[in-house]
């Protein structure tokens, strides 16, 4: 008998669609989904449906109003499960809802294992025990599952969910003549995303090479990240974009660009670097969260592990700067993993996560 679930989260309406609803609906096990939000969006013909506030409020105590919201839903319309997506606070409202009502709870995780320690150890011990005994967990790659089972949370209960792109990308015939920039970075420009490291590799190799490089992103390190490129003497070489939003806009920088870069000190499963694979963008990326899992060292792009240390970064990017025969054939294996992930492909996760939690 399909299902009927009750879904707590907080995402763009984008992500929401691509990485949740549609994985969800293509598992063959969900008849309904009740999403617990601040706001609705697609109702995906009708087989999804929103449980928001006649008001919109950025109250905390907004919150509150979410676990009536969902208990009074599961009991009304007979949930058979509770998914919550993220830790805080979603995760837990999600896990409030299914304490109180009894239904399995299950645990999405979107930002690797970063989720559970980031906000430091009290809140890792916390987010162990509450979010750990939940019926089953999604994970987004295999370090992730691994962090998990060694904090003791039984393997059998942990499923490798990768998160998702727009499944347009797959469909992405890329570039085949010369590319405007040689170097692309896309991203929030803040401290974790470290594209301050960009800047002094930059500065390293600029007796050698004078790449093009486009910064597209917008946020609070952006003056600082500027600064730092005048002091270093590359600004000329970088092209700040702002925020670049809409698909063809993204297809576009992607497909006019060689190299892909991120400097983050963590990430879970970014679907950017699969989106910039997919345009014909080779990947240099720090090694952090379930990134292993899509970018294999030497093969489809290139690993530096110190994201500190702008040599190892400055030592990738002259590897593909030097060598363009090296770089097409990272750029074909890339390319390769088109139609890997996909909603489909989710979805067949997905109906054993659901039998799993509900035992049937």
């Amino acid at each position: 008998m399909k299902k009927t679930i009750l879904l707590v989260c907080r995402l763009a309406d984008h992500t929401l669609r691509e990485n949740v609803l549609l994985p969800l609906l293509e598992s063959g096990e969900v008849a309904h989904i009740h999403v617990l939000r601040d706001t609705p969006a697609d109702t995906m013909d009708g087989r999804v449906s929103y449980l928001c506030p006649e008001r919109e409020s950025r109250s905390v105590l907004r919150h509150i109003g979410k676990v009536r919201r969902g208990v009074a839903a599961v009991r009304r319309c007979g949930a058979d499960a509770i998914i919550g997506v993220l830790n805080t606070p979603h995760g837990y409202i999600g896990r409030l809802i299914a304490w109180l009502t009894g239904k399995p709870y299950i645990h999405m995780t979107i930002a690797g294992h970063r989720e559970f320690w980031v906000d430091g150890k009290c809140l890792e011990k916390l987010n162990l025990w509450a979010l750990g005994s939940s019926a089953a967990l999604t994970v987004t790659g295999s370090r992730t599952k691994a962090y998990l089972t060694g904090h003791g949370i039984a393997p059998e209960k942990l499923f490798i969910l990768p998160n998702l792109p727009d499944e347009a990308f797959a469909r992405v015939t890329g570039n085949g003549g010369p590319r405007q920039y040689d170097i692309v970075s896309f991203s929030r420009i803040d401290r974790n995303k470290n594209l301050i490291l960009l800047v002094e590799a930059l500065a390293r190799i600029k007796g050698k090479y004078a790449p093009r490089v486009a910064v597209a992103g917008d946020g609070d390190c952006l003056p600082a990240v500027r600064a730092a490129a005048r002091e270093r003497g590359v600004e000329g070489m970088m092209d700040f974009l702002g925020y670049v939003s809409g698909f063809e806009n993204k297809v576009k920088l992607l497909t006019d660009s060689r190299i892909f870069v991120s400097c983050s000190k963590g990430e879970g499963f970014p679907v950017s670097l699969l989106e910039a694979m997919s345009c014909g963008c080779v990947p240099v990326t720090s090694d952090v969260g379930d990134i292993v899992d899509i970018v294999h060292h030497g093969e489809n792009g290139l690993v530096f592990t110190d994201t500190d240390d702008a040599g190892e970064l400055a030592s990738c990017l002259e590897t593909l700067l030097s060598d363009e025969d090296r770089r097409l054939a990272m750029q074909a294996a890339g390319s390769s993993l088109k139609g890997t992930f996909s909603a489909a492909a989710n979805g067949q996760i997905w109906s054993r996560v659901l039998r799993y939690a509900t035992k049937g």
